[in-house]
């Protein structure tokens, strides 16, 4: 274990209620960001963030908060904990090196490629003296650690789709629930496509429930699925490389439209393969992790019009996402922020915030604690809170289009759909 210590598809016409901040507006304030660039806190490097110390005005702390981050580093994961990483680090940098007033003291390790790996990591982490700890990216190593936070008392923040966790006593998430994307996006699709609907999606537990979501309210409201015997479709093993069976079956099945839910490459090869195959005119709609960051620079001109379903869209127009994206995109060559990064973000927002609440030298379990007792949390993605009986977000989602904005490729928010849980 490695540780290292750092201080062409035309969907149905829509409503446009798109917000007047978008790409294009980045120029400015990416040079402005580039100006107030301070290196004072030793965070990560290039980011375009102002480290001018607590904008609380909270008393600074002489006692370190130590925090771990459990994160993939290479592999089909890598790319999300990279913006995780960078996510988290951003807004340390923003805070001047501290979480609630204390010096942050951050160790980044590996999540590794399995969940009995990922437990050592967490292991190592907890007897190293974490005293709270953000990741895992895989969701079976996510299940796997689970327990360990619970039996060490020490909270353990998600930073992807939520797995369901018996007992979330200290286990809180940033994210979301696995079902919510399909859950958000059903009356949308029901309301604008007629039925039916091809439901798809890898052979893995984060992609059973993100369909799953989508399937059970899509029907509960009157839609029919396209699928054979009225049920989703799963390829047979994750990593699958030729997906023309499924696009044949689409195609035979008569559908109007295609929901689907992959990660990694396996999304980047499904989007590619859509639109080059014989179905490349039925809508596709996504989770939009499908399309998202890393995955859509990949896809290039294949993800042209994808519609999709996120808790974030980069050109939300609030000032808290335009400090956001242009200290982030100052960092990264001008890129777009991923919904990780933004999840990286907002667990160290959550962090600072518990923390500052838990007192200038309080534990795991008082910091777990404080965790439960926040409120309103602002957030570049919009106002959002954590929920009690679930300990994930009470938050808005929005519907986007892959489209050209300015230019480059872009997620581009569409409208707003519902705030889950409601």
């Amino acid at each position: 274990m490695a540780a290292a210590r750092f201080g062409a598809r035309q969907g149905p016409e829509f409503s446009r209620h798109r917000p007047p901040y978008g790409r294009r507006a980045f120029a400015a304030l990416l040079l402005a960001a580039a100006t107030a660039a301070t290196a004072g806190c030793g965070f990560g490097g290039g980011f375009g963030a102002v480290a001018y110390g607590d904008p609380e005005g909270r008393p600074d702390s002489r006692t370190p908060i130590p925090v771990g981050l459990l994160l993939a580093s290479s592999g089909p994961n890598g790319p999300a904990g990279s913006d995780v990483r960078d996510g988290f680090q951003l807004y340390v940098a923003q805070h001047g090196g501290r979480l609630g007033g204390r010096p942050a003291r951050v160790t980044v390790s590996d999540e590794g490629p399995d969940p009995e790996t990922t437990a050592t990591a967490m292991a190592s982490m907890l007897s190293h003296g974490a005293q709270a700890i953000v990741g895992p990216i895989d969701y079976a190593g996510y299940e796997g650690v689970a327990p360990l936070a619970d039996a060490a008392h020490v909270p353990l923040v998600g930073v992807v789709p939520q797995p369901d966790v018996a007992d979330i006593s200290y286990i809180w998430n940033v994210a979301f629930l696995s079902t919510e994307p399909g859950t958000a996006i059903a009356p949308f699709i029901n309301a604008h496509v007629k039925t039916p609907v091809f439901a798809i999606g890898g052979n893995y537990p984060g992609e059973w429930e993100q369909v799953r979501g989508f399937t059970d309210a899509f029907t509960a409201i009157g839609g029919r699925l396209a699928n054979p015997q009225g049920q989703a479709t799963f390829t047979p093993a994750s990593g699958t490389t030729d997906f023309t069976p499924y696009l044949s079956a689409i195609k035979d099945s008569g559908a109007k439209a295609v929901y689907c839910a992959f990660t990694g490459a396996e999304a980047v090869r499904f989007v590619q393969q859509y639109a080059r195959s014989a179905v490349k005119d039925v809508p596709l709609y996504a989770v939009g992790l499908v399309t998202d960051g890393p995955q859509l620079l990949q896809e290039g001109s294949a993800a042209t019009n994808i519609t999709s379903v996120l808790n974030y869209s980069p050109d939300v127009d609030t000032a808290a996402n335009r400090t956001f994206v242009s200290a982030w995109a100052a960092g990264h060559d001008g890129q777009e922020p991923s919904d990780y990064a933004l999840t990286g973000y907002d667990a160290a927002a959550l962090l600072d915030q518990a923390v500052a609440t838990a007192g200038p030298n309080a534990g795991a379990e008082a910091i777990n604690a404080a965790i439960g007792s926040l409120g309103r949390i602002d957030s570049p993605r919009g106002a959002w809170q954590l929920a009690s009986t679930t300990h994930a977000p009470i938050q808005k989602w929005y519907l986007r289009r892959v489209q050209v904005d300015g230019t480059s490729l872009a997620n581009v928010e569409i409208e707003e759909l519902a705030t889950l849980p409601d």
